[in-house]
């Protein structure tokens, strides 16, 4: 009996853990330096992220010395078949892309962004803000 209480303890206690914080680094290669980071509040949510239950998000600002400006929304999931669920559900966007973690949601827009520098920042975004 001990067991089977230790057990659902456990299982009670995984599943209201805290977000993990995501890791924003200050800055990405070949040029892209962070500018700002604050969290957002749940009313900024897109619906969709807003019907799924996600409450804690994160935006990041990041900007090229030519004049290119990326911002991506971070949002703590609860699983990444959450993550999965909503990157299909997200409605497509012009300069606009979405990625799912084990932890988070990215969702990263663009303006003015050459496809070189572009493709750096989403190809390691997703692994950066996952952190250590």
């Amino acid at each position: 009996m001990r067991i089977v209480l230790l057990v659902a303890a456990a299982i009670l206690l995984s599943c209201n853990r805290a977000p993990k914080e995501p890791v924003f680094p200050e800055s990405i290669p070949p040029g892209w330096t962070r500018s700002a980071v604050h969290t957002l509040n749940a009313a900024q949510f897109p619906k969709v992220v807003r019907d799924s239950g996600i409450q804690k998000a994160w935006e990041a600002e990041y900007h090229t010395t030519d004049g290119a400006v990326a911002v991506a929304d971070v949002y703590a999931v609860q699983s990444n078949t959450q993550g999965l669920d909503l990157v299909q559900r997200w409605r497509p966007e012009r300069n606009n892309a979405q990625f799912y973690t084990d932890h988070f949601l990215l969702n990263v827009a663009w303006q003015g962004a050459k496809h070189d520098e572009l493709a750096s920042l989403v190809r390691s975004l997703p692994k950066l803000v996952e952190g250590p």
